[in-house]
C-alpha cells in the first residue's frame, strides 16, 4: 500500500480544538493500521472536492448531497460517523431550521418573503433538505425575497443571529459543535424545527480502492481508535461509534431532490 496516502477530515473540523480531536482519533486509528499496512500518518483538514479526487487518497469526509450528484465516479461511502446531539439518531442526521431569537417567527411558512442563509448551494444539511420542506408547503419561485449564499454553516449562523438573514438551515452536528463554542449565538437564534432525516455525511474510499473487505476492516479500527480514545476527545467531538453505510443509505437524498423538482421549486429561491 502506498505509505503517501492520506485521510481528508474537514466537514466537522471547525477550530482548533475539534481539529486536534480528530487528530488524536486519527492517530489511535493509523496506530491500529499502519504497522499493518506500512501508512504513515498523514492528516489534511480539508473539504475541497479534489482532495476526494486525489490519487493518494485512503480516507475522505463528504456531504451525501455531492456524493450522489457527482462524486459518484471517484468515491465510495464505507461508513458514517454516529453523534450524540439533538437531531440525530444512529448514522441519521437533521438539519435544525433557525430565526432570529428576537424574532415572531415560528415556522417556514412565516419566514416567506425574507432572506434564507445557504452555507452552499451544493450542501445537504444547508439547501436540499430545506428545499424539500419548502416544496412540501408547496413554495414556488420567489419564496424569499434574497438568498444570501454566506459559505458555511458558521456564516450562516452569524447572519440569521444578526437579524441580516432571517431563516437558515443547519446541520445538527455543526450547530451543536459551533454553539457550544460560541455561546453567543445560541442567544441569538431561536429553532423552529427539524428537517427530515437522511444518512450522515459518509466517510468515503477512492472507487478505485474500494473493497468491501477492506472498508470492513477500516470500520473495525475506526471503531477500536474511538474506544481507545481519552472521553475528552469524544466529548469534544460528540462522537458516539461509527456505522457501516452504503451508497443505497444515500438514495433517499436524491428523493428529497426530486420530490422539489417534480413540486416545481428546484431551485431554492
Amino acid at each position: 500500500m502506498n505509505a503517501s496516502r492520506f485521510i481528508a477530515c474537514g466537514m466537522y473540523a471547525p477550530n482548533d480544538d475539534i481539529k486536534n480531536a480528530w487528530q488524536a482519533l486519527f492517530d489511535q486509528f493509523y496506530a491500529l493500521v499502519g504497522p499493518i499496512s506500512g501508512l504513515q500518518q498523514r492528516l489534511v483538514f480539508g473539504t475541497d472536492e479534489s482532495l476526494l479526487r486525489d490519487p493518494g487518497l485512503l480516507i475522505g469526509h463528504t456531504c451525501g448531497y455531492p456524493l450522489m450528484t457527482g462524486l459518484q465516479d471517484a468515491v465510495m461511502p464505507f461508513c458514517a460517523p454516529c453523534f450524540e446531539v439533538p437531531g440525530a439518531i444512529g448514522k441519521l442526521y437533521s438539519s435544525l431550521f433557525i430565526v432570529p431569537a428576537d424574532s415572531s417567527l415560528e415556522s417556514l411558512q412565516q419566514c416567506c418573503g425574507g432572506i434564507v442563509a445557504i452555507n452552499d448551494a451544493n450542501s445537504n444539511s444547508g439547501m436540499n433538505v430545506l428545499r424539500y420542506a419548502l416544496a412540501k408547503l408547496k413554495a414556488g419561485p420567489g419564496y424569499f425575497s434574497d438568498v444570501l449564499m454566506t459559505g458555511g454553516h458558521l456564516a450562516s449562523l452569524e447572519a440569521v443571529a444578526a437579524n441580516r438573514a432571517q431563516l437558515a438551515a443547519i446541520d445538527c452536528v455543526s450547530y451543536q459543535l459551533l454553539t457550544a463554542r460560541n455561546p453567543g449565538l445560541d442567544h441569538a437564534i431561536r429553532v423552529i424545527g427539524f428537517s427530515e432525516p437522511t444518512c450522515g455525511l459518509p466517510l468515503v474510499v477512492a472507487r478505485a480502492q474500494y473493497s468491501r473487505q477492506q472498508c470492513n476492516s477500516y470500520l473495525e479500527a475506526l471503531n477500536q481508535a474511538l474506544r481507545q480514545t481519552a472521553d475528552e476527545v469524544k466529548q469534544t467531538l460528540y462522537l458516539d461509534r461509527f456505522e457501516s453505510a452504503e451508497l443505497d443509505d444515500y438514495r433517499s437524498i436524491l428523493a428529497l431532490e426530486n420530490y422539489a423538482v417534480e413540486a416545481g421549486y428546484a431551485t431554492l429561491n
